[in-house]
């Protein structure tokens, strides 16, 4: 259900905007919680994970938390943002102290959370919002992977390009395999190729290492993705593909848009023009658009388009 991971996305954003510190303060009066603290956690969390669930998120039952996200993520939202969590008969206690989550413990309910939607993700290649959350997750899961390193360093560079790999090699992989028609992965894999690119670009003047290792992963995805195109043709060999959907075998669209994708990265990696490796990379790019042009006539000018600025 689309609103049980947005809720789910939700949640994970007051976590990671409690920022381990004590987000509630207590009447020393009455013993009433005041959420005045709360407002600036619920706020950047509903800006940054779509739906604003805070006014309905304090006014639910713990119960129902627990079947929205689970017994244990619930627990810890609750403690994070200093919400009551209600007994058993029906009661609600004030929280008078919290107890910010540590980075352990925040680690592990991402991590957690992190296994839950590749879970998922593998039970249905088409479960568009796992993925969505997944996408989430990956700037959290980088954190934890590179605590440590200065910001914008060439090793958190790296661990971005290893993250993306994992994706990859985990996950797409087999997807694309599996359900090369669905647009679903493609769509996260163009996420992951231009988020990998963008944290690696953060980095002034980047090692070798991490352009080496991130250009190895494309030469990799051209060799699958040309794999699979291949293995598409193959099997449309001998039936009759001209009133075929433009996504389904030798005419699968989404196959030559990745590969589109990740050939045009590898170009802008070329900074000598008469290099032979971009001499080749940009006939193969133009290839890709003319086979674009031919199953997908409907985006002819767009591929034009893309295919004039190949050469400026």
């Amino acid at each position: 259900n689309f609103h049980c991971w947005n809720f789910r996305r939700f949640v994970v954003g007051l976590l990671g905007s409690s920022g381990g510190s004590d987000v509630t303060t207590t009447s020393e009066n009455d013993g009433e919680v005041n959420n005045d603290d709360d407002e600036p956690a619920t706020t950047s969390a509903v800006d940054n994970f779509s739906g604003s669930w805070s006014a309905w998120m304090h006014q639910i039952e713990e119960e129902d938390k627990e079947v929205w996200m689970g017994p244990q993520i619930s627990q810890n939202a609750c403690r994070a943002v200093g919400m009551s969590t209600g007994s058993k008969d029906g009661s609600s206690d004030a929280i008078k102290s919290t107890t910010p989550l540590s980075k352990r413990e925040l680690e592990k309910i991402i991590m957690n959370e992190w296994d839950f939607s590749k879970a998922k993700i593998q039970d249905n290649f088409s479960n568009g919002s796992a993925f969505h959350y997944r996408s989430k997750l990956l700037p959290l899961v980088l954190e934890f992977r590179s605590s440590g390193d200065s910001a914008s360093s060439p090793s958190e560079a790296y661990e971005a390009i290893s993250l993306a790999r994992d994706e990859w090699d985990a996950i797409l992989l087999d997807a694309i395999f599996t359900e090369p028609d669905d647009q679903t992965i493609w769509f996260y894999h163009r996420f992951i190729v231009t988020w990998a690119q963008r944290n690696m670009v953060v980095v002034d003047g980047a090692d070798a290492e991490v352009t080496e290792e991130f250009e190895g992963l494309l030469y990799d995805m051209v060799d699958s993705i040309q794999e699979l195109i291949d293995v598409e043709k193959e099997d449309s060999f001998e039936g009759n593909t001209q009133d075929r959907h433009e996504s389904k075998g030798a005419k699968c669209k989404w196959a030559y848009l990745g590969m589109h994708l990740v050939l045009s990265t590898l170009l802008e990696f070329k900074s000598e023009v008469d290099d032979e490796d971009k001499i080749e990379l940009r006939e193969r790019t133009k290839e890709c658009l003319d086979e674009l042009m031919r199953i997908d006539p409907d985006r002819r000018e767009r591929y034009q388009i893309l295919e004039s600025k190949l050469y400026r």
